[in-house]
C-alpha cells in the first residue's frame, strides 16, 4: 500500500494575522498556478499539514491531551508546575514562553521552520482551494470532486480544533488575495460554525471515495467518523441554552434529529469496516495497536484505523519535529540507578506529562483487561552491558535477598557487589496499588531491581526489621519477616504508611515532590519507536502515524448515542465488542509482574485461574468473561458502578451511563490527544478534574468517596499527599484564554483598533 506523503515540494506560508496567500517558492509559481488541477493537487497535499497538528511538538499534547481527569502534565520544568495548576502565568491571556496561552497562538496560526501552521492558515488554504475548484471546468470538478470533500474535511477540523479550545471564534469562508483592508474577524456562534461544518461534512462523505490505495488519504469513513462526532456533540449541548456560563459557550443549536443522524453516521463506518478484521473490523490484539519493533511499521496499516496523520522513516517529509508524541510522554528512566541510559529500547525521557491516579485506577481489573499492561511501560530491562552507576546493595537489602528471596541457584550478594541491578535483566517496575494493600518496604528495597511502588509500609512500630549483635544481623524481630510470595501487608496498624517511596535512594516521588522527582511515573507504551531518528539516534524525531480516528471510538460514539436514546441493551453490545477485544486471548501471554507482584493479584482481590499463574504465564481460558459489561456498572450502589468513581454530582442511571462511556473511552484512548475534548464536548469536563485531578484543583476537593486523593503518614504541609487538591481549576479553565497579542491585531470595520471594552468582550470570560 502507497503510503500518503503529505508534505510537498511546495511550501506555502502564513502568518498568525493575515488570511492570504504569500508565495514562497522552490520554483517560479504565480496564483494563477492554484487555478489549475495541477495546482489543486499539490494544495490538497500541503493542506494534510493540519492533520500533523497534535503529534508534532507541545503544542498537540498541552492543548489536547493534558489537563483532563486522566492525563497531567508531570511537572518535570517550571513551567509545567504553572499549567498543571491552572495558574494565571501559565494559562492567562499574556503567559509567554511554553506555556499554554502561547500554544493558542500556534493553533490560530504561526509560521515556525519554514512551515505554516495552525487552523486559519490552513482554513486560507482551503478557501484558496474552494474558490478556485468553483472555476473550473464541469469534466475537471467531477475528476477532483474527492479532492473537494478532502478539502472540506480539512477545513471542518481545524474549525473543530479550535472551537474545541476557544470556543466561538471567527468564521472565514473566503480568501484573501492580498492585506486585508482590516482586521475585523468577529467570533461566529458554535451554533453557526456547526451549521456550516456539518453542512460542510455531509458534501465531503457523498464526495469521497469509501476507500484509497494511499495511505493517510482522507475516505468517506473518515468524513462519517467525523460527522457521526459533530452530531453527537451538537446534541451533548443541546440543552445548555441557558445553562451556566461554561455550558453555555458549548450551545451548539437544538436539533431533534441529531442523535439519530451520529447514529447513521456511525453506522456507515461500522457497517463498511466491521468485516475488516475477526473482531468486528477492530485489531484483534490491543497491543498490536503500537507495536514496537525493529524497521517494523505494519502499525500504521491496522485496518482499524480509520485515519493517520502520516509520517515516514527517512524523514524527509516529516517536516520540522515528527512525531513529538515519542519524548513526551516518557518518565526519566535514566535518573534512576537502574543502568538503564538513553538508547533507542525505550522513550526519550522529556518527562512532560502522565497519567494521574485515576487514569491508573480506571483500569479495575487489569489480570484479565489487558489494555493496562499493553497501555502501561511497568517494566524496564537493563541496557548498560557495563553495569555502570548501579544500585549497591546494602546489609539489609542483601541479607533479606539472600534469605528470602533468591534461587538456591543463584549467587550469594553482598555489599561489595558493584550493583544489584544486572545487564538485560530487569532494572525498573512499576507497581500501582491501592491503599489497603500496600507492600511491605524491605521486600520492595530488596529486589534486584529498582521498584517504584505507589503505597508501601515500614517496619512494624518503626523499630526496625532486624535483629543483630553489634553491626551483623542476626534475625529478624517479631512480626517483620515478610512472606516472599507475598508483600502485601493487610494489618497495617503501628506501621508508616508512605506514598510513592522510590527504592532508589528512598526518595518520594511524584509531581508535587520537586522538580528532580516529578519526572518518575508509569508512562505509557502506545508511542515508544525504536525506529526513531531512523533507527539510529536515541535523540531523533518519531516516524510512527498518528491515528487521528479509530473504529474504536466509533463505537463509542454509536454506544454513547444509544444510551441517550434509552437503547441500552445495544449500546452494552458496542461496549463489549471493545472488551471482548480488551480480554487477554488464548495463547497470549501475562506478564510475570502482573502474576506475580501485583498485589490485587497475589490477594485474590483479581482472578487468574491457577494453570495461567505458571510459567510463561500462557491464557488458557479467554478472559471476556470477566470483563463483559452487563449494565450494572452505572446502577447506583453497584459493586461495579463503586469502581467506576462517579463524581457525586452524578445522581441517575443516564448520567452514571454517560460518565461510564467516558471512563471506557480513557480505558481505550488515553494518550491518543481525543479525551480531553470529548469530554469538554460533553460537558463533564469540570467535574471530573474536579474529582480526580488532586494536583490541578483547589484544596476544597477531596477527590470522591470511593477514591479519595492520597493521604500518606510522611507527607508535611502542603508537599506530598496530603489528601486535598492543590491547584486553582476553575469552570472557565475548560476553555482556554484568547492571546491578547491576538487581540491586541484585532480592529473594527473601519480599521480602528477596538476599544478596551470590546477587547474585554472578545476575551473568554474567567481571563
Amino acid at each position: 500500500m502507497k503510503k500518503y506523503i503529505i508534505l510537498f515540494a511546495l511550501v506555502l506560508s502564513f502568518t498568525s494575522c493575515k488570511d492570504y496567500l504569500e508565495e514562497k517558492t522552490v520554483t517560479t509559481l504565480t496564483q494563477d498556478f492554484y487555478k489549475t488541477s495541477d495546482g489543486l493537487e499539490s494544495l490538497v497535499k500541503g493542506c494534510y499539514q493540519i492533520m500533523r497538528f497534535k503529534p508534532d511538538y507541545n503544542q498537540g499534547h498541552y492543548l489536547f491531551g493534558t489537563c483532563s481527569d486522566v492525563e497531567v502534565f508531570a511537572w518535570s520544568l517550571a513551567d509545567r508546575i504553572s499549567m498543571g495548576t491552572y495558574a494565571v502565568d501559565g494559562w492567562g491571556p499574556n503567559a509567554t514562553g511554553t506555556r499554554m496561552t502561547p500554544n493558542v497562538t500556534s493553533l490560530i496560526g504561526t509560521t515556525s521552520g519554514g512551515v505554516s501552521e495552525g487552523v486559519y492558515p490552513e482554513i486560507s488554504r482551503c478557501n484558496i482551494f474552494l474558490e478556485n475548484y468553483a472555476n473550473l471546468d464541469a469534466a475537471t470538478q467531477t475528476k477532483m470532486a474527492a479532492r473537494k470533500g478532502e478539502i472540506l474535511f480539512m477545513r471542518t477540523y481545524s474549525y473543530y480544533l479550535i472551537t474545541n479550545v476557544v470556543g466561538a471564534a471567527p468564521l472565514i469562508l473566503k480568501s484573501y488575495a492580498g492585506m486585508p483592508d482590516n482586521f475585523a474577524f468577529p467570533k461566529a456562534s458554535l451554533e453557526t460554525i456547526y451549521k456550516q461544518i456539518i453542512g460542510d461534512l455531509r458534501l465531503a462523505v457523498n464526495l469521497l471515495p469509501a476507500t484509497t490505495t494511499e495511505l493517510g488519504r482522507i475516505t468517506k469513513p473518515a468524513a462519517a467518523h467525523f460527522l457521526a462526532k459533530l452530531y453527537l456533540h451538537r446534541a451533548q449541548a443541546a440543552n445548555w441554552a441557558s445553562a451556566e456560563t461554561h455550558l453555555k459557550m458549548l450551545y451548539k443549536g437544538n436539533v431533534s434529529t441529531d442523535l439519530d443522524s451520529a447514529k447513521y453516521y456511525a453506522t456507515m463506518v461500522i457497517d463498511q469496516m466491521k468485516g475488516n478484521t475477526a473482531s468486528d473490523g477492530l485489531e484483534p490484539n490491543f497491543g498490536t495497536l503500537w507495536k514496537n519493533a525493529t524497521g517494523d511499521y505494519t502499525r500504521d496499516k491496522s485496518k482499524e484505523i480509520i485515519l493517520s496523520a502520516q509520517y515516514e522513516a527517512t524523514q524527509t517529509y516529516d517536516g520540522r519535529y515528527g512525531n513529538n508524541l515519542v519524548h513526551l510522554y516518557n518518565s526519566n528512566h535514566t535518573s534512576l540507578r537502574a543502568c538503564t541510559p538513553r538508547t533507542l529500547d525505550y522513550g526519550r525521557p522529556y518527562a512532560t506529562a502522565g497519567p494521574t491516579d485515576w487514569g491508573i485506577d480506571m483500569f479495575e481489573d487489569r489480570a484479565n483487561d489487558s489494555r493496562y499492561y499493553k497501555t502501561f511501560l511497568t517494566d524496564y530491562i537493563a541496557t548498560d552491558a557495563t553495569e555502570a552507576g548501579g544500585k549497591p546493595w546494602d546489609a539489609n537489602t542483601a541479607y533479606y535477598y539472600n534469605n528470602r528471596l533468591k534461587a538456591a541457584t543463584d549467587p550469594v550478594v553482598t555489599v561489595t557487589t558493584a550493583s544489584k541491578i544486572k545487564y538485560q535483566k530487569r532494572s525498573i517496575l512499576y507497581i500501582e496499588n491501592s491503599k489497603d494493600q500496600p507492600m511491605d518496604s524491605l521486600w520492595v528495597n530488596s529486589q534486584p531491581y529498582i521498584m517504584m511502588v505507589r503505597w508501601t509500609v515500614g517496619s512494624p512500630n518503626g523499630a526496625g526489621y532486624f535483629t543483630k549483635s553489634g553491626s551483623t544481623i542476626t534475625g529478624f524481630k517479631p512480626g517483620a519477616d515478610v512472606d516472599p510470595l507475598n508483600p502485601v501487608v493487610t494489618n497495617i496498624a503501628g506501621r508508616k504508611l508512605m506514598y510513592r517511596v522510590n527504592c532508589d535512594k528512598s526518595e518520594a516521588f511524584g509531581l508535587d515532590r520537586g522538580l528532580t522527582v516529578a519526572q518518575w511515573y508509569v508512562g505509557p507504551k502506545k508511542w515508544l519507536d525504536i525506529n526513531r531518528g531512523k533507527g539510529t539516534d536515541p535523540n531523533g524525531s518519531g516516524a510512527i502515524d498518528f491515528p487521528v480516528f479509530r473504529l474504536a471510538e466509533t463505537y463509542l460514539i454509536r454506544a454513547e448515542v444509544y444510551g441517550r436514546q434509552g437503547n441500552f441493551a445495544s449500546a452494552i453490545a458496542d461496549l463489549n465488542i471493545l472488551r471482548k477485544r480488551a480480554a487477554y486471548h488464548v495463547g497470549e501471554t501475562r506478564s510475570d509482574a502482573l502474576v506475580n507482584i501485583e498485589p490485587a493479584v497475589l490477594t485474590g482481590r483479581l482472578t487468574i485461574p491457577a494453570a495461567e499463574k505458571v510459567a510463561p504465564y500462557t491464557v488458557k481460558t479467554d478472559s471476556y468473561a470477566k470483563i463483559a459489561i452487563d449494565g450494572s456498572e452505572w446502577q447506583n450502589g453497584s459493586a461495579k458502578a463503586k469502581l467506576e468513581n462517579y463524581p457525586p454530582t452524578v445522581v441517575s442511571d443516564l448520567d452514571r451511563f454517560i460518565h461510564f462511556v467516558y471512563n471506557e473511552r480513557a480505558r481505550e484512548l488515553i494518550f491518543e490527544l481525543t479525551n480531553w475534548e470529548d469530554l469538554h464536548n460533553a460537558g463533564i469536563l469540570y467535574d471530573r478534574v474536579y474529582y480526580r485531578d488532586n494536583m490541578g484543583v483547589p484544596v476544597a476537593s477531596m477527590g470522591t468517596g470511593d477514591f479519595p486523593f492520597p493521604l500518606d503518614d510522611i507527607s508535611t504541609g502542603t508537599v506530598g499527599a496530603r489528601g486535598v487538591g492543590k491547584g486553582l481549576f476553575q469552570k472557565y479553565n475548560t476553555f482556554k484564554a484568547w492571546p491578547q497579542s491576538f487581540i491586541e491585531l484585532l480592529t473594527d470595520e473601519q480599521g480602528n483598533a477596538l476599544s478596551a471594552d470590546a477587547k474585554a468582550a472578545y476575551q473568554n470570560p474567567g481571563y
